[in-house]
């Protein structure tokens, strides 16, 4: 892949450094049970279609297990723990190897765009102290992997191999209906490159043709799907497609993309940079590069607008955060000075590991937050006391805990346990179980009035799971 390699440069073993950094720092978390999502809708999908037999046409397991999204990732996923087995550790390592495939490409893609191995590092660097992708890189669900073929997607368009890039697209429509972003993108890059006079008409409307076709490509999920259940997308889903909250959610989008977990620190920097570098340097961002970032940018606003019409969901925005900090390493790299270089390092490194540190702390527990380690190991231990304890009684159960409880796969018991209530005012209940990341008021009260005491308390820090009795 890389020709005439130095091993000498500095930049090589940097990123080998980095990566390993990124291994050793989730290596705890491969051994952990699933989390969220990855508990009660995507493992108890992956292991059913790797028992059935990995698949990627529609029904090919129970809609209701897959919710009627494309299959790519969840065939891909089934394959692994099919063939490497269904261990905690293995399933947790194939979004791993994903999530290092990504930060490989980068470093490879953006030194192909940039000629610079210091702009390649940043790249990685700022991508790799993001909380949002250290916590996604071991979860077995599909936004790294979304980002992955995006990342390509993109590559291949301005390499013009249409071969890699007809794949990747493909590859990426058939994983996630948020990725059909892809098609308008590409056409209004094309129409773009057409203003900046890089490109014919005629090419243009070959371009354009050919996304057309990529779109009739990934559609035909949903085609197939519409013949074998009657319906194209999954009711529920179909039903939560709302302009009711799109400026709350636009909102969202731009605080999420742009300012949450110290990003906004990394445009701030890129901003100060870019002002200084072409203003006072006089340098100048080559009509490449500006083409590189308009399509970025574009892809991101559709990639907000596409979220903010759906149920919406904070992890759901990755996909387009490799190309941002791509797009921010390269306004860095501007200014050509070997001091500078190393202290642009250091400083996001820094800006980094607070930001990391910001995230494990965090007091709202999510799956992009880097605490949701800590919520998992206090889980274990409760999970662990209830499979062994067992009480006969009906116990109150909120969502997540309910799911972790009655489902094997969920990977934190053996065996469920079927006593478990999800109505919290129920008469019948006698225990009832209080966890950070899931709050019912209800229960709250319950427990400042006094009508239930303490049981059992698991901690880990600033995570607690509580069980509490009548």
């Amino acid at each position: 892949m890389f020709k005439s390699v130095n091993f000498k440069n500095p930049y090589h073993w940097l990123v080998l450094v980095l990566i390993c950094c990124v291994v050793i720092f989730k290596w705890e978390a491969l051994g952990l049970p699933f989390f969220w999502d990855e508990a009660w809708v995507y493992m108890p999908a992956i292991r059913t279609m790797a028992e059935q037999g990995p698949s990627i046409m529609p029904a090919s397991i129970d809609p209701d297990l897959y919710t009627g999204h494309p299959l790519l990732f969840y065939c891909l996923a089934s394959s692994w723990i099919k063939v490497f087995g269904y261990s905690l550790f293995k399933a947790h390592l194939f979004p791993l190897l994903i999530a290092i495939s990504l930060l490989v490409s980068i470093y490879f893609i953006v030194f192909k765009w940039t000629n610079s191995w210091f702009t390649a590092f940043l790249s990685v660097l700022l991508l790799a102290v993001q909380p949002i992708f250290l916590a996604q890189s071991t979860f077995l669900l599909i936004e790294v992997w979304l980002g992955l073929l995006f990342l390509w997607s993109f590559y291949f368009y301005f390499n013009r191999n249409w071969w890699g890039f007809s794949i990747a697209v493909v590859l990426a429509l058939w994983s996630k209906e948020s990725a059909f972003c892809l098609v308008p993108a590409f056409i209004m890059t094309a129409i773009i490159e057409l203003l900046y006079k890089t490109i014919t008409p005629k090419v243009f409307v070959k371009i354009a043709l050919g996304v057309v076709v990529l779109f009739s490509i990934g559609f035909s999920f949903f085609i197939i799907q519409k013949a074998k259940l009657g319906w194209l997308f999954f009711p529920r889903h179909a039903n939560w497609i709302t302009m009711a909250d799109f400026f709350d959610k636009i909102e969202g989008s731009v605080l999420i993309i742009f300012m949450k977990q110290g990003r906004s620190i990394i445009y701030i920097i890129s901003l100060l940079v870019s002002v200084v570098s072409f203003g006072f340097f006089k340098n100048k961002l080559i009509k490449s590069h500006q083409i590189k970032f308009l399509a970025f940018i574009i892809i991101t606003i559709g990639f907000m607008l596409f979220a903010s019409i759906n149920f919406f969901s904070t992890r759901y925005l990755f996909a387009v955060i490799p190309l941002l900090m791509i797009g921010c390493a390269i306004l860095i790299s501007t200014i050509f000075n070997t001091v500078y270089q190393y202290a642009a390092i250091l400083v996001f490194t820094i800006v980094g590991l607070v930001n990391i540190n910001n995230s494990i702390e965090h007091l709202y527990f999510a799956d992009v937050e880097l605490n949701y380690i800590r919520m998992l190991k206090a889980q274990v231990e409760f999970c662990q006391y209830m499979e062994t304890t067992r009480p006969k009684e009906s116990i109150y159960a909120p969502f997540l805990v309910y799911m972790n409880l009655s489902r094997p796969y969920a990977g934190f018991i053996e065996k469920d346990l079927k006593n478990l209530n999800p109505i919290v005012l129920d008469t019948s209940n006698v225990y009832y179980i209080n966890t950070s990341n899931e709050t019912c008021k209800e229960l709250d009260s319950m427990i400042a009035n006094k009508n239930v005491y303490l049981v059992k308390r698991f901690e880990n820090h600033q995570a607690k799971v509580e069980l509490f009795k009548r």
